[in-house]
């Protein structure tokens, strides 16, 4: 009887341990993703937009505004420079009328 109350206990606290490590090892990475995706928008900022196609890919969607300004969209960009996850990835990229990004911002759905 005793042994089966340990063994139950020691059964219950590993699946309550790995439990919390799965949690944490997905916030580690979500974390990594969140860092390397806001890197690599800083390095495609006051560049040309043929740098982030470069980087990223084709866009998705490409919408023209006024005064010459664009916005380019990206879902589920693919680079291998941005680790893959479970969410999708929307890149959004503002270029004005000379073809340079002037703001560059992403969400995860």
């Amino acid at each position: 009887m005793v042994f089966e109350v340990l063994f139950f206990v020691a059964l219950f606290f590993t699946l309550l341990l790995w439990l919390f490590a799965r949690d944490a090892y997905t916030d580690l990475r979500r974390v990594y993703r969140a860092r390397r995706v806001t890197a690599v928008l800083r390095a495609i900022e006051g560049k040309p937009v043929a740098h982030a196609e470069s980087i990223l890919g084709p866009p998705d969607e490409i919408v023209s505004g006024s005064g010459g300004r664009s916005l380019y969209e990206w879902k589920g960009p693919a680079t291998k420079s941005i680790p893959a996850a479970t969410m999708l990835l929307i890149v959004t990229v503002t270029v004005d009328a000379a073809g340079i990004v002037t703001h560059a911002a992403w969400e995860e759905r």
